[in-house]
């Protein structure tokens, strides 16, 4: 990559990352495309961005041409989008429509008869500009790990996941997705030789909720934070925040933003968890959860 894209460039290309459709995949390439370099050196960025936007294109074509088809449909498997991934698992009617309404408003079916939720749904989750994907999987029943209504599929899913949510209004039903997963070697909450661990919420959708108070709980599942950057002279950017590991640094958000920014670092300024407003730090100070980031180079 050419070492003089600007940061609306690299802006773009976060959109690019974190988008959670085709369309706004093709959206975000096209801005990277009117910003990309038109020097002799960026000849080789431009080309691979045409080359995804003639495919993307192609792509939405076929799904436009598929949607009448009797027996199209989207695969089971669910790509990772935005800052991280959580499944939403639970019994026939534990409420994961309901939450997934809820948590991101897409409005899925929501309805009293077993197995509404015949595919994934999936809803982008708005936690202050940074999105999490929440994925609600089919209905997990007494069997699933041994085979019964696509079981060994679904809980595939939910071990590709960041992390899980498991919906019921009882404990009841919330120990049968518990067990179902452990059989199928999955530990929520605790690990254990052999398994694989997801940090895990367990959450009665049907019971009122403070939305804010929710949303936290979800992205703490993550173990990540959201920084904001901003420019010298202008407001921050609270619209594409970074994500970005527990215990990062300002180096990180540098080398986030693009490696010559790293390599020019002089000092920066931070906004929120540091004892003053833009009180200038290191590239080796600590970020928290929100910071505001300005990087001097």
């Amino acid at each position: 990559m050419p070492a003089n894209v600007t940061i609306d460039f690299e802006k773009a290309k976060l959109e690019y990352q974190q988008a959670n459709s085709l369309e706004a995949k093709l959206a975000a390439l096209l801005r990277m495309q009117s910003l990309a370099p038109a020097h002799k050196g960026g000849e080789n960025l431009r080309r691979d961005i045409s080359k995804k936007i003639a495919t993307l294109k192609k792509e939405l074509e076929k799904k436009k041409r598929q949607g009448g088809k009797k027996g199209a449909g989207s695969s089971i498997a669910v790509k990772k989008e935005g800052i991280g991934q959580v499944a939403i698992v639970g019994v026939p009617n534990s409420g994961k429509s309901t939450l997934l309404n809820l948590l991101t408003g897409i409005g899925t079916k929501v309805a009293l008869y077993p197995f509404t939720t015949k595919r994934p749904a999936v809803g982008m989750m708005d936690y202050f500009g940074g999105k999490v994907q929440l994925v609600e999987l089919p209905a997990i029943v007494a069997g699933s790990s041994s085979g019964k209504a696509d079981g060994p599929q679904v809980i595939s899913l939910a071990r590709n996941a960041n992390a899980v949510i498991v919906v019921g209004p009882d404990r009841g039903q919330r120990n049968i997705v518990e067990r179902e997963l452990l059989l199928s070697g999955l530990s929520l909450n605790k690990r254990e030789k052999g398994r694989d661990f997801k940090k895990a919420l367990f959450i009665n959708a049907f019971e009122e909720h403070d939305i804010g108070e929710l949303k936290e709980r979800v992205f703490g599942l993550l173990d990540r934070i959201i920084v904001y950057t901003k420019k010298p002279g202008q407001e921050p950017d609270y619209e594409m925040p970074l994500g970005l590991a527990l215990n990062a640094t300002v180096k990180d958000v540098a080398g986030h933003l693009h490696k010559d920014i790293e390599k020019r670092f002089r000092f920066a300024r931070v906004w929120g968890s540091t004892r003053f407003p833009g009180q200038r730090v290191s590239k080796d100070y600590e970020l928290k959860n929100r910071d505001v980031v300005e990087i001097l180079a």
